[in-house]
């Protein structure tokens, strides 16, 4: 309780070795100054990173920006992970971690390059809502959280990952209507929507490589709504009887 009351913890250019510590977290309405310590100074610690609880909880840590301490991909999957309700998921292997790389975190796979490209947690005990700050995970190719219980609406700015492929969120309890954003999603391959509560028109979409499962929809009858989903691109409708025809 105490430590959330401190403003101010300036620690710079001392002679502080090993790791920053992660009880630093608590420190959420503070500065905190560590630059110029052989922690951060020292090449041997150069792969090393901040704790996971000071980067998503203190904006005023002085390497709050710096990529290489604080990723910020990071910080994003983190808020995921928050709004997902990852403590109850079946398996959150790193994601509760404070020096593990998140490209180590389950579920998480990431380029050579180091950039979140997978984020596949189907069947995972998800539930919550799916998080605004994927839209900043830009290097997606990969979102597959099919068979959760994921609720709410699909976040607009999924429109904004311009290198998704496949894009897999069947089996929730997602309402409201597909985002008219979708529709920049020039690289998409594959998209299954169905078996959720979704309602309204399917913004126009070719898939590339389309092929009779690309696209799945619930555009059939007879439907859970007065009327069903109104897509023209689907490739396959499913109705209440989670019943599937090619169209």
């Amino acid at each position: 309780g105490s430590l959330s009351r401190i403003e101010m913890l300036d620690l710079t250019n001392n002679i502080l070795t090993g790791s920053i510590p992660s009880v630093l977290g608590a420190l959420v309405n503070a500065a905190v100054l560590v630059r110029g310590n052989a922690m951060i100074t020292d090449q041997h610690n150069s792969d090393k990173i901040s704790p996971l609880s000071v980067c998503s909880n203190v904006p005023g840590f002085d390497l709050f920006h710096d990529p290489s301490w604080c990723p910020p991909e990071r910080n994003l999957l983190r808020e995921f992970y928050r709004e997902a309700k990852g403590q109850e998921w079946t398996n959150s292997t790193g994601w509760v971690g404070e020096f593990n790389s998140h490209c180590e975190w389950h579920g998480v796979g990431c380029n050579k390059e180091g950039q979140v490209v997978h984020l596949i947690l189907g069947n995972g005990g998800l539930s919550g809502r799916i998080s605004d700050a994927i839209g900043n995970i830009t290097g997606l190719e990969i979102v597959d959280l099919h068979d959760n219980n994921l609720k709410g609406s699909i976040p607009r700015v999924i429109g904004n990952l311009s290198n998704l492929l496949s894009l897999i969120i069947s089996f929730n309890e997602l309402t409201g209507e597909i985002p008219a954003e979708f529709a920049n999603l020039s690289k998409l391959e594959l998209l299954h929507i169905h078996e959720n509560r979704l309602q309204g028109t399917v913004p126009h979409l070719v898939l590339k490589g389309q092929n009779d499962s690309s696209f799945i929809a619930d555009c059939g009858s007879p439907s859970d709504f007065n009327t069903p989903m109104n897509c023209p691109s689907c490739t396959m409708c499913c109705n209440a009887k989670h019943e599937c025809d090619v169209m």
